[in-house]
């Protein structure tokens, strides 16, 4: 029998998980949206109506230094041709991580087929269905916003396939100059998915030095490619090292606005990332989901003292990979693990960003499933009658793993599920009780959204601000349709009157519900005045981040009152002179006041912006309306 039909039943048996896969994620299409979906997805407009809009879509995300390009034309694509709406944006989700599980197999296929495991094609489909169905993954899938980690991944793998089948014409003595452009042009577009495929770089150098050992097909080493990358991975990791003694101070600077050290960063993720590890092996579906900022901060080696075990149990991983290196199927085994650590080595380490999210573990999980594919090899090559028993053994796991994702599925379909599983998994996170003091103000449950509210309030390790919790009450009684007293609104501003609000959402979620009329029993005008009276009134002290006087002045708006409008904007352009939309508002609140020498000079300003290409299309068309009058 040839090659081609020995792997059919694989590739048979491969249509039927992606089936099944499907299966059990589809239920997910229903669920809600959350955090980032609302900036990053949920923002963009009727692109049917208007497709001259989409360019600044694409070019406008500011979710990383690079934009994420490619991601948001997926997004913008999907508005413009497809646009079933949020359900719709689950669906390609879940297509693409199906995708992705199909490339897991391909990959798995590639590399234990290259070392002669027996029955390589089986173990692949095995290892590829564990990682398709694993709970911890079910974040990413019908997060939609993640769809950035799913895009990057998948390209990661293209271009990691890529490598190897260079690599294999490499061995038999010849260059295939066209799989090294698929390489490079997979790894761009994964690099503008999402910034963290630079992992891919330290992956490829490993899996060359461990994995294939610089052979070619006769076992005799390439000389120049050895040469190559192991220079590389010292050139790389010595740059690493002095980068991160050099700017570790100003790496410690950037966590100034976290509720923690760049120093208590790094023992918790100690911790956190063998919290992962245990998540991938041995799920603990309670625990999961979205929610983690309960997570306990280490202070110390001592506090909690699980920090000292995990540092020290990931020295012990170091130095097991060093013994392991000296043996050829230990080597193996290393790349499985630096693959994880690597894979974790951007978003797990000293950049600035919150300390534990599910979604990280999506490309990273990819290493830590090669271990048990090579354990299963070592065992198969001394006892081969086990391979079959091996294989059933991996089935059932990859079913008892599909049980859990089934059940998170379930959750993650229902935001009342969702918000009550995130509680309970989580009582002390803030943004479950936050969370949940909405999903009771929505049915009416005033005083139990105030108890959740208050909560929120005392758990949040941040520290949240008095002032932002008392808008989150105005917000709440609105949504319950309570009656608010003056008096409640006089306390805005009482505690802390330097800087009384932090959180943008909070208070542009209330603006909101004003700007809609949705609030009979509120006084919009009475809390506009106290607004004015902490931030405008002659004396006033407070200060506020751009954003919030933006929302302010959203609110003045409404209300016609230009003139406080166009203060809080004229705040907002303190801290970004040029920033073309505040001034396009600030345009707005002067033309409505006949100042028209103010008019024209900000209209000066605007063209010489447009002129220097930062106006987007849409700001560009505002301006103009201006300009024809």
């Amino acid at each position: 029998m040839t090659g081609r039909y020995r792997a059919a039943p694989a590739l048979l048996a491969l249509l039927l998980v992606l089936l099944f896969t499907g299966w059990v994620y589809w239920p997910g299409q229903t669920g809600p949206a959350l955090l980032d979906d609302q900036s990053s997805v949920m923002v963009i407009a009727d692109l049917q109506a208007q497709p001259e809009l989409a360019w600044d879509y694409i070019t406008g995300d500011k979710s990383g230094p690079l934009g994420r390009p490619v991601s948001m034309v997926s997004f913008v694509l999907e508005k413009l041709y497809l646009d079933g709406g949020l359900a719709g944006s689950k669906r390609i989700n879940i297509a693409l991580h199906l995708l992705n599980g199909a490339l897991v197999v391909w990959l798995y296929w590639l590399l234990f087929g290259h070392i002669s495991v027996p029955a390589y094609r089986w173990l692949a489909l095995a290892l590829g269905a564990v990682w398709l169905l694993s709970p911890l993954l079910v974040s990413t899938v019908l997060y939609v916003v993640q769809r950035m980690a799913i895009l990057s991944t998948g390209f990661m793998l293209l271009a990691t396939i890529s490598y190897i089948y260079w690599r294999s014409a490499l061995a038999r003595g010849q260059f295939a100059g066209w799989l090294l452009l698929c390489l490079l042009l997979n790894f761009a577009l994964a690099l503008f998915a999402k910034e963290n495929a630079i992992v891919l770089v330290p992956v490829l150098l490993l899996m060359e030095a461990l994995w294939f050992q610089f052979r070619d097909q006769q076992g005799q080493t390439i000389a120049w490619l050895q040469r190559v990358t192991i220079g590389l991975i010292v050139l790389g990791g010595t740059g690493l090292l002095a980068v991160l003694v050099v700017e570790y101070d100003s790496l410690a600077g950037a966590l100034q606005h976290r509720y923690f050290t760049l120093d208590e960063r790094l023992l918790t993720e100690a911790r956190i990332v063998w919290d992962y590890v245990g998540q991938i092996y041995a799920p603990d579906v309670l625990t999961m989901g979205l929610y983690h900022d309960d997570y306990v901060v280490s202070v110390s080696l001592d506090q909690p003292p699980s920090t000292r075990y995990a540092v020290f149990a990931w020295l012990g991983v170091a130095v097991l990979s060093l013994v392991l290196l000296a043996w050829q199927w230990g080597r193996y085994l290393a790349l499985g693990i630096l693959w994880f650590l690597v894979g974790h080595s951007v978003e797990s380490t000293v950049l600035s960003l919150e300390l534990y999210f599910e979604h990280r573990n999506y490309y990273p999980a990819i290493g830590l499933l090669l271990l048990p594919g090579v354990v299963f090899a070592l065992l198969v090559r001394c006892w081969r009658q086990i391979t079959r028993p091996l294989l059933v053994y991996l089935g059932c796991y990859a079913l008892w793993l599909a049980s859990l994702t089934g059940s998170q599925v379930q959750i993650w379909s229902s935001q009342p599920l969702l918000i009550l599983s995130h509680l309970n998994g989580h009582p002390d996170s803030f943004r479950a009780n936050a969370d949940m003091a909405v999903q009771m103000a929505n049915v009416g449950e005033f005083a139990a959204a105030r108890h959740y509210s208050r909560q929120a309030f005392e758990v949040d390790v941040a520290g949240e601000r008095a002032g932002d919790f008392n808008v989150r009450d105005l917000a709440l009684a609105c949504i319950a349709h309570q009656e608010v007293s003056r008096a409640r609104i006089d306390e805005l501003g009482r505690v802390n009157p330097a800087r009384p609000f932090s959180s943008v959402a909070t208070l542009l979620t209330l603006v909101r519900l004003l700007q809609d009329g949705t609030c009979p029993g509120f006084d919009r005008v009475y809390f506009a005045d106290r607004m004015a009276d902490i931030f405008l009134a002659e004396g006033a002290v407070a200060t506020a981040s751009p954003k919030i006087y933006s929302s302010l002045a959203v609110l003045e708006n409404v209300l016609q009152r230009w003139d406080n409008a166009s203060a809080y904007i004229s705040k907002f352009l303190d801290q970004a002179p040029d920033n073309a939309n505040a001034l396009l508002m600030k345009l707005h609140f002067v033309s409505a006041l006949g100042k028209v020498d103010a008019a024209n000079a900000i209209k000066s300003r605007l063209l010489q912006l447009q002129g220097q290409g930062k106006l987007t299309v849409g700001e560009q068309q505002t301006l103009s309306l201006y300009l024809e009058n």
